[in-house]
């Protein structure tokens, strides 16, 4: 009798929905395996309830019953479908609505609760999550790929037509008449067994497009590293390497212009290394700068970006990479002015990172229509990953075949630096004279001479060559010879300054620029005349007031500027003074805090040492220095040289 009656149960339509309720399960856990992102969960706790639903139903006919599955039915729906496309925040109305209606639904079956409303009413509630659902989808899924939720993309309008069908019929027909439980909810199940087709379509066009996708981004990193590579056999050239892969990255992502930055060595910033295609400068140009688009791309070339200055320069200090798909809306993107190629449509950029220390950026613009996407992006960050390893590689390839060549180069560099670093410094009438240097590394680019003039004149000379080697040894031969021919005119140091400097000028590499003071001295009357090209402040100990005095002229270095006319100060040396002269790896030298030593505690040593012998107020600096600096490593060379008038 029993076994009677639960096959009567289950014949008719009672059977078929429960088996479309199977397949609805079974397809969507097979589509399971194929997903990592859960999206086809709840589309089986959605079967799985339908199925449970229909059973109790037959059993215990109850209409709320029908009713209130049907709203926590489409609570999963529209959670299912708009979850990835909106926040969490916006999910909580639709979701409350259907649950709470739910809840009072169900307290009215049990309990009687407000028994003059209609238990239809309740169930039309479930219209609010199915509509939403829709609209979600609609307005924020525009954007989806081929892949996990472009289903519920391409099904929001069948969704939504069978949900508000599905639901209307109810109320119009009721739960339990014939129409609606033979036709309109089969119907519905075969909609839901239609979305698992679409969803089957979704992963295998987002399978199909990750291959291709992780294709072309393979045969990107292989023409990354072989383009490099090629640079490193052709002769391990550094801006071969970076314009390689500049070409590589354009080509790879469909940029317009490729930026790559890498960090200046001791410099708190980051310069222009290469430039490829068209690229809108992202930062403000100078309002001086004509907008001539070839003397943009020109400054944009030797453009240097601080670290935390800036767009750029907070990539490079935060370390991570930068996504602006729309720069025209980005308050951080400078407007240069209304010409089209000055104007930037989108912008990525991403840290060459190595053993978490950013050594560069790699920055892509795009002008055209099109904005960059995701995927771009992506791209970028996995080339910037490998180009990271091949610019840090090639580092260590340059630093090793010019090892051999920087070794030789320094041996001739010292050998001309003992020729012109003077063995002793003689007494110059009243005047006594001592000095040192202490190289950074092997080579010294400072520069100082007493070249006298008379029995009690002379020129003192301190200088600093830019750059290392045998060029900056040959600016220094160039400025000895200069001066060692010119000192014995009568004219002001001033002239002798704008001499030496024409005489530079246009015959050296813009890299080997220098600075350099000159003082003339006549120790009977203690008569000084300084001149300045851009050196440090002359220090001076004035013994009648025991304090010290700084004598100082702004201008620029020798060798910028043929044209370049010198200014020059007098002042006078009287027994007891101590005059000195520096370059700036003294007063940078920085201790182990990054502190530098600075002017105020070079002067503190003068003050120290100021009733000593030259010779020693000159040891007194050198020994202030290094206790300050302790165990850091010296970036600049280190010279003084210290006058004294005898008492």
């Amino acid at each position: 009798m029993i076994w009677d009656s639960i096959i009567q149960v289950l014949s008719g339509p009672l059977l078929a929905k429960i088996a479309l309720a199977a397949v609805i399960g079974a397809v969507f856990l097979f589509l399971r395996r194929a997903e990592t992102e859960g999206f086809t969960v709840e589309y089986v706790y959605s079967a799985v309830l339908l199925a449970v639903r229909d059973i109790l139903y037959a059993i215990f006919p109850f209409e709320d019953l029908f009713r209130v599955s049907d709203l926590l039915l489409f609570a999963l729906l529209f959670h299912a479908t708009a979850a990835f496309f909106v926040k969490k925040a916006s999910l909580i109305v639709p979701l409350a609505i259907a649950s709470s209606m739910a809840l009072l639904l169900s307290l009215k079956a049990i309990f009687g609760f407000a028994p003059a409303i209609p238990s239809e009413l309740f169930r039309l509630f479930a219209l609010v999550p199915a509509l939403a659902s829709f609209v979600f989808v609609a307005m924020n899924g525009s954007g989806a790929d081929e892949s996990g939720p472009l289903h519920a993309y391409r099904s929001r309008f069948p969704l939504a037509a069978g949900s508000v069908i599905y639901i209307i019929s109810g109320t119009i027909f009721g739960p339990a008449s014939f129409i609606f439980q033979a036709l309109i909810v089969p119907v519905f199940y075969f909609l839901l067994i239609g979305l698992a087709v679409i969803y089957e379509d979704g992963l295998r066009k987002g399978l199909v497009g990750a291959v291709s996708y992780y294709e072309e981004s393979i045969d990107s990193l292989y023409d990354l590293l072989s383009r490099t590579g090629e640079s490193l056999k052709a002769g391990f050239s550094l801006q071969d390497l970076l314009d390689g892969m500049a070409g590589v990255v354009e080509e790879k992502t469909n940029a317009d212009g490729v930026l790559i930055l890498l960090a200046e060595e001791e410099e708190e910033s980051f310069a222009v290394r290469a430039l490829h295609g068209h690229f809108p400068p992202p930062f403000k140009l100078p309002e001086s700068l004509p907008r001539d688009e070839e003397r943009v791309t020109a400054h944009l070339r030797h453009a240097r970006v601080r670290i935390g200055e800036g767009l750029l320069g907070e990539t490079a200090q935060i370390g991570s990479p930068l996504f602006i798909p729309d720069a025209s809306a980005d308050a951080r993107i400078a407007k240069n002015g209304e010409e089209a190629w000055l104007k930037l449509r989108s912008l990525l950029a991403a840290p060459l990172v190595v053993r978490d220390r950013v050594i560069g950026l790699l920055v892509l613009a795009r002008i055209r229509d099109e904005a960059f996407d995701e995927r771009d992006f992506d791209r970028l960050k996995l080339l910037a990953d490998f180009g990271s390893i091949a610019v840090a590689n090639s580092f260590s390839f340059l630093e090793a075949a010019e090892q051999s060549d920087i070794d030789r180069e320094a041996a001739i560099a010292e050998g001309i630096q003992r020729t012109l670093s003077p063995s002793k410094i003689p007494d110059v009438g009243p005047l006594t004279f001592s000095a040192f240097t202490d190289p950074a590394r092997g080579v010294c680019s400072d520069y100082y001479d007493v070249i006298r003039t008379g029995s009690d004149r002379c020129v003192v000379a301190m200088g600093d060559v830019a750059g290392k080697g045998v060029a900056a040894s040959l600016v220094m031969v160039m400025m000895r010879s200069i001066l060692q021919l010119i000192t014995n005119s009568t004219k002001d140091t001033a002239t002798l300054l704008t001499w030496v400097n024409r005489g530079i000028a246009g015959k050296i590499d813009m890299d080997h620029f220098a600075t350099l003071g000159l003082i003339s001295i006549d120790a009977s009357s203690g008569e000084l005349e300084f001149a300045n090209a851009a050196h440090q402040p002359v220090l001076i100990y004035r013994k009648d007031s025991d304090a010290i005095e700084t004598v100082d002229i702004k201008s620029i270095p020798i060798g910028v500027e043929r044209a370049t006319q010198y200014a020059a100060k007098r002042f006078k040396l009287r027994t007891g003074d101590v005059l000195v002269l520096y370059t700036d790896g003294i007063v940078e030298a920085m201790n182990e805090n990054g502190k530098q030593f600075g002017r105020k505690n070079l002067g503190s040593a003068i003050l120290r040492s100021r009733d000593l012998a030259a010779s020693k107020i000159a040891e007194a600096i050198r020994d202030d220095v290094r206790e300050f600096a302790g165990r850091a490593r010296r970036h600049d060379d280190q010279s003084v040289l210290v006058v004294r008038a005898k008492i």
